[in-house]
């Protein structure tokens, strides 16, 4: 897979810069966020932000594909096959069947100021309203190349996490990965203050099936509320795990900062 991104990166960004005014493209960006800096347990995600004329949406691809499996009986036996193969041969260690990653769901319509969210909780879905005005980007003069683009250095605090990107201008899209938008130009990556969460482009391409919304109506919600109920559940995920599949995976005691997620001021 990495391998495979990695040359639609190559072919992309020549095809893009020869077809800057096409309607719909797929941004493909690495998202590494550090579960346990002490033992340097480093979780790996794959986002597609997929762009269109007048929105975009932003989701897991491994979160997708596991979703797509699971929603049929079929697709169903197949993951349970897996699991247990993984299980089988890496025990508690396994990572090898397809399991859900990134769960937050983003959609931006760009004529509007706010974005919508949908996020999990186990199996129920939520959704809450976030304004695009929260953003306060302090332009900087440092220049770096990307991927072959000249992307220009952002400084953002952002509900409670401080935020390094690289944006470019030379991709007309005022969006990233995530929830980050409203910078003149593409964001291709972006890293927190703490090294805990970061964003990279790997690849970006024409896009002819965009990927839409899967996941039906959520329970409406807002942000502070739905991130203290995330957080009570992370806190026990192991042992809910454990009671549902089975197995004994030891829970994590070393570094749980990364329960705060990305927008740790739920906690002030």
């Amino acid at each position: 897979m990495r391998a495979k991104i990695l040359l639609i990166t190559l072919m992309s960004m020549a095809f893009f810069t020869q077809n800057a005014n096409g309607a719909d493209y797929r941004a493909i960006y690495d998202f590494e966020y550090t579960k346990d800096s002490i033992n340097s347990i480093i979780e790996k995600d794959i986002l597609y932000l997929e762009i269109s004329k007048n929105s975009s949406f932003c989701f897991s691809y491994y979160t997708y594909y596991s979703d797509s499996l699971t929603n049929t009986p079929n697709g169903w036996a197949v993951w349970r096959k897996l699991f247990s193969a993984a299980i089988a041969k890496d025990g508690t260690n396994a990572t090898s069947f397809p399991y859900k990653r990134s769960t937050f769901m983003v959609t931006k319509r760009y004529t509007l100021d706010t974005l919508c969210i949908k996020d999990m909780i186990d199996n129920d879905v939520y959704e809450y309203i976030a304004s695009k005005n929260e953003f306060h980007w302090q332009l900087c003069d440092s220049t770096k190349t990307i991927n072959g683009f000249e992307a220009h250095k952002a400084i953002c605090s952002y509900h409670g996490r401080d935020w390094t990107v690289w944006f470019s201008s030379d991709i007309p899209f005022s969006d990233g990965p995530w929830v980050f938008c409203g910078l003149p130009g593409l964001i291709l990556e972006a890293q927190d203050k703490d090294n805990l969460f970061s964003f990279r482009l790997v690849g970006l391409m024409s896009n002819q099936e965009p990927k839409k919304d899967w996941l039906g109506n959520g329970k409406k919600t807002d942000r502070i509320s739905f991130l203290k109920k995330k957080y009570k559940y992370l806190e026990n995920l192991t042992s809910i795990f454990n009671a549902e599949m089975g197995t004994n995976i030891p829970e994590n005691k070393n570094d749980t900062r990364y329960l705060d997620g990305l927008e740790p001021d739920f906690k002030q």
